[in-house]
């Protein structure tokens, strides 16, 4: 290249110096952060239902919102239990307390159940949600008391339906700008993943020479929708979680079992057997299975087998048994070649 520069710069002057093209760097190479030879054999990203719980819990919140309202404007009912709770949703009180308790209640089945749902983004808009009407209760309270009140603007009813179709709506473009965020590749010389979620960015990069397993997994949901995630797994310990399995009782267990001075033969019998039983059940143990972090695996992508089938056979091309393979057949081709 600095050849033909100085080719082009020496030139005589009544000649047309000739025009050289200096190769564009390819938007992969900007993107990914490619090193020098490296190329981009394979990208991809999360399916637009990759993350579909996200998808359930912002068409719950709806449902909640829709739920909550119609009873309240429906007429007097039969049924007792919606009688009562019509008379006391019908309330100022009841209509500021209510539906945070709803709210709060699926954000704390959304935060045991520990899925994709159950991180700190979700948790804090559902309880924001949860807290919203009440907001909107104290402050036409508080309203109410002061003649000149700054915040007489904002309205003292919270629109329950309106209300269900923007959080639906502002959750579910949350979730699709979330799966937008994570960008994955296969190079010629490892696995590339990328993560660019509002102003934090990370890349991690994995060489094909440390991969030691690749797993794929397909749930229900992704095998009807074509979806798949595959986790490759090094020495490292990536790839792999740890997770507990047993129950926890707690400290009123071993209270209720301790043995007293006092206690007689019998009782310290019966506590030493719901001892025993409780250690049983309380029993917990440490095992390693796949986790499938979206930042360090190919989290739900279309064509998972044909990904997964890539990086095999290149992970392949990598081993050292491969190139045992190679040096074996150069070392038989050479000792022909003498002997000819």
């Amino acid at each position: 290249m600095s050849d033909e520069l100085s080719d082009a710069a020496n030139a005589p002057k009544g000649e047309t110096a000739p025009v050289v093209e200096v190769p564009a760097e390819k938007p992969e190479k900007n993107n990914f952060d490619l090193i020098s030879g490296e190329d981009v054999v394979l990208k991809s990203k999360p399916s637009v239902f990759a993350f579909f719980s996200m998808h359930v819990l912002a068409v719950l919140v709806f449902l909640a919102h829709f739920t909550f309202n119609f009873i309240d404007m429906m007429d007097d009912p039969e049924n007792g239990i919606l009688g009562l709770l019509k008379g006391f949703i019908g309330t100022d009180l009841g209509r500021a307390i209510g539906f945070p308790i709803l709210m709060l209640f699926i954000a704390w089945i959304n935060r045991w159940m520990n899925i994709s749902t159950s991180g700190r983004w979700f948790t804090t808009s559902l309880l924001f949600i949860a807290a919203l009407p009440f907001l909107l209760g104290l402050n036409s309270i508080i309203g109410g008391t002061m003649d000149d009140y700054p915040l007489a603007f904002i309205p003292e009813n919270y629109p329950y339906e309106i209300m269900g179709f923007i959080w639906m709506g502002v959750l579910i473009g949350f979730t699709i700008y979330y799966t937008n965020s994570f960008t994955y590749a296969v190079t010629t010389d490892g696995l590339i993943f990328r993560r660019s979620f509002m102003l934090n960015k990370n890349q991690r990069r994995i060489l094909f020479d440390n991969i030691v397993e690749v797993n794929m997994s397909q749930g229900p949901i992704g095998t009807i929708l074509g979806f798949g995630t595959v986790t490759p797994m090094t020495s490292s310990g990536i790839g792999i979680g740890e997770e507990s399995i047993g129950l926890s009782l707690g400290a009123t267990t071993a209270n209720m079992t301790a043995t007293d001075a006092s206690d007689s033969t019998q009782e310290k019998v019966t506590k030493g057997i719901f001892k025993m039983l409780f250690g049983l059940m309380g029993a917990q143990r440490t095992i390693r299975t796949i986790r499938a972090d979206p930042a360090n695996c190919f989290f739900n992508v279309r064509k998972p087998l044909d990904l997964k089938m890539e990086i095999n056979e290149r992970h392949k091309d990598r081993s050292q048994s491969n190139q045992l393979t190679e040096m074996k057949d150069l070392l038989a081709q050479s000792l022909a070649a003498k002997e000819d």
